[in-house]
């Protein structure tokens, strides 16, 4: 009986510990061959960087993990139940670009040309409320604004990934819209995302699963890569969706 209590306990502590890792955000932004950046520059951190004018971009929604695993706790395995399927539901994506204030120039989404950027509150969508750190944290503290519409992501299929700090976590409900994007003229370009739901709710991307592109790598971060001194996760490289 004792043992049997033990155990418990011990499965318990474990699906604790297991179900705040698979804590993942509705929604992420992610670069595709990008790497991850802990601390890139003074004005950037916890971010997918690439320094390519030209990359594929995802936003990734997403509503819960589909797998079930089991985990060894020594003398047997206790199964980590993840979610089942969800109650269906979908969001109204929104791709939020911040671009630097006094700068001119260009981002195109799939070919559509965007170049008109305004201040935060005269581009939010209506009706959509997005996290204040969206316009508070920098990059985009420093930025002027285009909320781009991309379309809609639901979850009635298990097609999301969780990019997690450098590490592909595991597939979930949901599903992930791949775009091409170019960047000219801007010295860089953050990608933020937001969505608003079935019952008008709006999500916001985490402030460490967003994406930024800079023209060319800061100086200091050349320095630290070359010591070895700054915490860049391993590249990721994951095949394009056809």
């Amino acid at each position: 009986m004792k043992k049997i209590t033990l155990l418990s306990l011990t499965a318990i502590v474990i699906l604790a510990t297991f179900g705040s890792a698979y804590a993942v955000p509705r929604l992420q932004t992610y670069i595709v061959d990008s790497e991850y950046a802990e601390r890139y520059s003074s004005i950037d951190s916890r971010s997918w960087i690439t320094h390519s004018q030209e990359f594929d971009l995802k936003v990734v929604g997403y509503w819960g993990v589909s797998a079930t695993t089991e985990y060894d706790i020594g003398g047997g395995y206790v199964p980590f139940v993840t979610s089942s399927v969800p109650t269906y539901d979908y969001m109204d994506c929104y791709l939020a670009i911040s671009v630097p204030w006094n700068e001119s120039g260009t981002v195109w989404i799939n070919g559509v040309e965007i170049n008109s950027f305004y201040t935060y509150g005269a581009s939010v969508p209506v009706g959509a409320f997005p996290d204040i750190y969206l316009s508070t944290l920098p990059p985009a503290l420093y930025g002027k604004f285009n909320f781009h519409n991309i379309g809609r992501i639901d979850n009635d299929q298990a097609s999301a990934w969780h990019y997690d700090h450098g590490i592909i976590g595991a597939a979930g409900w949901g599903d992930e819209i791949l775009m091409d994007v170019v960047v000219s003229g801007f010295d860089w370009a953050h990608f933020d995302a937001i969505g608003v739901d079935s019952k008008g709710r709006t999500y916001t991307n985490s402030y460490c699963h967003d994406s930024s592109y800079f023209a060319t790598p800061e100086p200091g971060t050349l320095s630290l890569l070359g010591l070895g001194l700054i915490g860049i996760a391993p590249l990721l490289r994951k095949k394009k969706v056809g």
